[in-house]
């Protein structure tokens, strides 16, 4: 397998869910410019099938209606369950409690395009909990649907460009992530003083492979929350040693790996990452396709 672009991104297969959008191209005018909300494991594979048709896994309601363009994915959940509630609130709107705040989401304006609807729609998702709290990554796959946000996202998450390749190769994730262990761990917690039972699941430490910050899960998880009120899961914050800033989620992603948890699979998720395998994708239908 060729390497990969230097502009696209690498993540660990089994380990990405991310929330699509697709745009349609098609010839037809009916179908042209229409959107599609989708869930996935694999974005490269999914557009495949998605273009190819139900019968080789895509999904019923884009089936002849494309060719299809993926043109942004959000990705960054901790698991396919965030993720799938997620995707289920994007095609939804007018049905999630979450977004009933935003009475200007139950239909398109006047002029407004499939695309642009959508994007609104994810605007005010990513200023509402929980998914305001989550380091998500808004990544765009095509330059020519690329565009600011009227509402500003929260601090921590990232806005990128590039294509995103899925990879079962721990070498690559490291040199793409700097999932390498740190130099050495002390025996102590850095914060509480005192010694780490059970060190291989309850110790955490830096991003920075340089520093040798070793804390326990929780004592590293408070001092992050730092003084938010009322919360439990931290967003991030700066190590206590280095300085480097640290982002929560991509903590426990980097010990998931460390301990080998079993990748989460669906039932109908096939283990290899050939074209005709088939993806997990909820498959709900969209407002733009009703009568």
């Amino acid at each position: 397998m060729p390497p990969p672009p230097e502009d696209e991104a690498i993540a660990h297969k089994g380990h990405f869910y991310g929330v699509y959008l697709l745009c349609s191209q098609s010839l037809e005018s009916r179908y042209r410019a229409k959107c599609y909300v989708g869930f996935t494991v694999n974005p490269k594979r999914r557009i495949k099938q998605h273009n190819r048709g139900c019968d080789f896994g895509g999904a019923k309601k884009t089936s002849k209606k494309g060719p299809w363009q993926m043109v942004m994915i959000v990705h960054g959940f901790p698991n396919n369950i965030s993720a799938l509630q997620f995707e289920w609130a994007w095609q939804q709107p007018t049905l999630s409690t979450r977004l009933k705040i935003f009475p200007d989401l139950k239909r398109k304006k006047p002029k407004e395009t499939h695309f642009d609807y959508n994007f609104r729609i994810l605007n005010r998702m990513l200023s509402v909990g929980p998914w305001h709290r989550l380091a998500l990554t808004i990544r765009w796959l095509e330059t020519d649907y690329e565009r600011a946000f009227d509402l500003p996202i929260p601090c921590h998450m990232e806005i990128v460009s590039g294509k995103v390749s899925i990879s079962a190769s721990q070498r690559k994730l490291e040199e793409a992530t700097g999932t390498a262990p740190p130099v050495a761990w002390a025996h102590e917690c850095h914060l509480c003083m005192q010694s780490i039972e059970q060190p291989e699941r309850s110790r955490l430490g830096c991003t920075n492979p340089t520093c040798r910050l070793t804390c326990h899960m929780l004592c590293l998880a408070s001092y992050l929350l730092g003084d938010e009120p009322g919360q439990y899961i931290p967003i991030g914050g700066e190590c206590p040693l280095c300085e480097t800033r640290l982002s929560w989620s991509a903590l426990l992603q980097r010990k998931r790996l460390q301990l080998g948890v079993p990748e989460e699979m669906h039932d109908n998720e096939e283990e290899d990452l050939s074209d005709d395998g088939p993806d997990v994708d909820s498959d709900v239908e969209v407002q733009e396709f009703s009568d």
